[in-house]
């Protein structure tokens, strides 16, 4: 959309003439969603958000990714004087924002909290499995668990979340829902059940070599699976990033190769039940 088409809807344009001009002043024009209307907020208050998991196509999440801001601003009003920002945060007032439980009780109404995990694991997983290394601790919507490790491991950690036996506990300790998809939710108390391998036992050159930022497909596709066939007349033939990743993990439990197999087998047969069970209801 042109500058001047949305020009006439910008609230606190004041004597900016071009897109140029805001720009050089360190601002962004901003879209209320809710009203339509157009604001200048300062760029420094806006910071990238992890709104969906459908924006995330790699395991190491990537801002530029990501579609939306949000607004984080951290400093009183006396602070804000002479930014554009306070016009926005006054604005809110005359519409009773402060006045709602959420806000009132915060020291500043308009300051959110910080609340940002290296690991974030995606509360309804649907045809794609992947736990995401939130590296750069970017703040993220109530459609993620916080991860917060106790260890450095991040390498390791990123590779025992992401590999397929996880998703077989996954699988196992999730619940299914379904409507216009189907997706497999997990509470915090089914979190707390699923088991993940301990990363200190994975080799660390082994996982800082894997491939965090290539997309990652539909788990039949991971795997080399037919999801219209049957499981078990099929050879699992994993992608070659998926089994670079696993084999980390398999070495490290010493997994024969039919074993390996079976996992792959177990995965596949379950997400095909549970899709299969969806289509008939």
């Amino acid at each position: 959309m042109k500058f001047s088409e949305i020009k006439h809807k910008i609230k606190n344009l004041g004597e900016f003439k071009s897109l140029e001009e805001i720009k050089k002043a360190g601002l962004r024009i901003v879209r209320n969603t809710k009203t339509g209307d157009y604001w200048l907020i300062e760029e420094e208050f806006l910071k990238p958000v992890i709104k969906s998991p459908r924006e995330c196509k790699t395991i190491l999440i990537k801002p530029e990714d990501l579609k939306y801001k949000v607004l984080m601003v951290h400093k009183s009003k006396e602070e804000l004087k002479g930014k554009k920002v306070l016009d926005y945060i006054e604005w809110g007032e005359k519409q009773g924002f402060h006045k709602r439980p959420t806000c009132k009780s915060r020291k500043w109404w308009w300051s959110l909290e910080e609340y940002a995990s290296e690991f974030l694991w995606w509360v309804n997983i649907g045809d794609r499995y992947l736990l995401f290394w939130n590296k750069k601790r970017l703040i993220s919507d109530k459609m993620f668990y916080n991860i917060y490790p106790k260890i450095k491991y991040s390498y390791c950690f990123a590779v025992s979340l992401n590999c397929t036996l996880t998703r077989l506990n996954a699988e196992i300790y999730g619940q299914e829902m379904t409507g216009a998809i189907t997706v497999l939710t997990h509470t915090v108390e089914m979190m707390k059940k699923i088991e993940v391998l301990h990363p200190e036992i994975l080799e660390i050159e082994k996982c800082k070599k894997i491939n965090f930022n290539r997309n990652v497909k539909i788990h039949f596709t991971e795997l080399g699976f037919d999801p219209n066939k049957p499981i078990r007349e099929q050879e699992p033939n994993p992608l070659p990033d998926r089994k670079a990743l696993d084999d980390i993990v398999f070495d490290a439990l010493g997994l024969t190769e039919e074993e390996r197999k079976e996992v792959y087998w177990a995965v596949a047969e379950l997400v095909q039940n549970r899709l299969k069970k969806a289509k008939s209801v």
